[in-house]
């Protein structure tokens, strides 16, 4: 949603995935995953790693080869180039540019475009994350939500809802039927006048 918080790295200011800017002497490395109390499972060197043993040239089927490949751009031979490097965690900036550029970092292009795309936006947007996200992605949901919450030309009219206590990836706070039920009011209320709607 936010790549200032890109799991926890701001991939736009910070030099190494692997390390917290200006980290004490005998600090953890950047942790990747987390139990809903908090405790680290794994960080990202660990997972890169990892990554970079099952398949060289972004073919791990890993997580963070799957986003370079999403994400970012081909490099000189076609393969991902990747977002940084597996052995040492240097962050590629031009790969983080390339990215948000492109409109994948979702915070940055709402804030870019929001006076043109924000009126057919109001009241359409709704994110729910669980508080304590194993992978650490509540962080860019409050960024996301700081901006939508400033916005006033026009306002969005959306809301957001965080699992409390302890709620942790890929939490809602309905059932899928309750879900789909929603979604399937939604449209309703959206369509035009006379559409079909045997489909409900």
């Amino acid at each position: 949603m936010d790549f200032r918080r890109y799991q926890l790295t701001n991939i736009y200011e910070d030099t190494s995935a692997f390390r917290v800017p200006n980290a004490p002497y005998g600090a953890p490395e950047r942790p990747f995953q987390m139990d809903v109390a908090g405790q680290p499972k794994g960080n990202v060197r660990e997972l890169s790693r990892m990554e970079e043993a099952q398949g060289t040239r972004g073919r791990s089927a890993g997580q963070i080869d799957a986003w370079n490949a999403a994400y970012g751009p081909p490099d000189h031979d076609g393969y991902p180039r990747r977002l940084w490097d597996l052995s040492t965690g240097l962050i590629d900036r031009e790969v983080a540019h390339y990215m948000r550029d492109r409109g994948y970092d979702l915070s940055h292009y709402l804030r870019t475009n929001w006076s043109r795309i924000g009126p057919s936006l109001v009241g359409k947007i709704r994110v729910f994350t669980g508080d304590m996200d194993h992978f650490y992605l509540a962080p860019a949901i409050y960024l996301l939500e700081d901006f939508l919450e400033s916005t006033t030309a026009p306002a969005y009219g959306g809301e957001f809802g965080y699992g409390r206590p302890m709620k942790g990836h890929g939490w809602q706070p309905w059932t899928n039927a309750d879900l789909i039920r929603s979604m399937a009011a939604q449209i309703a209320r959206n369509a035009p006048a006379g559409a079909p709607n045997e489909w409900r």
